[in-house]
């Protein structure tokens, strides 16, 4: 959580079992199930990354939408806002109580910081 710039999450991409996609078939094509139905994904460079199925409904609309992953005492917390499967916020906490939220720009695929702050 030192550059409040770029979510730490983002770089940490393959430490929780998650799966490259790149190269896949992601659409599944002709209306069959693509790779990532029913995942959260983030896209890091180039790389197509399947963090798996979200766990947590976030916005409490009835449907998982999140998922968390966590490493020495930091939380991040993937969501997927506007129900594509594509991660667009990222909700980093550290052991200090300092926290942060990323959301992804659509038109630029530029992650911007839209809240810093500390937990009391």
């Amino acid at each position: 959580m030192n550059d409040w710039g770029e979510p730490a999450g983002s770089g940490a991409l393959g430490d929780g079992g998650e799966e490259s996609l790149s190269g896949s078939d992601l659409d599944g094509g002709n209306g069959e199930r693509g790779a990532l139905d029913d995942h959260l994904w983030i896209l890091a460079g180039e790389t197509v990354w399947d963090l798996g199925p979200a766990q947590l409904d976030a916005d409490a609309d009835g449907v998982p939408d999140s998922l968390t992953r966590g490493a020495d005492g930091q939380i991040t917390v993937y969501t997927d806002t506007d129900s594509d499967g594509r991660v667009d916020r990222i909700t980093e906490m550290d052991p200090t109580g300092r926290c942060s939220v990323s959301d992804l720009d659509p038109d630029t695929g530029l992650w911007q910081a839209s809240v810093l702050g500390r937990l009391e």
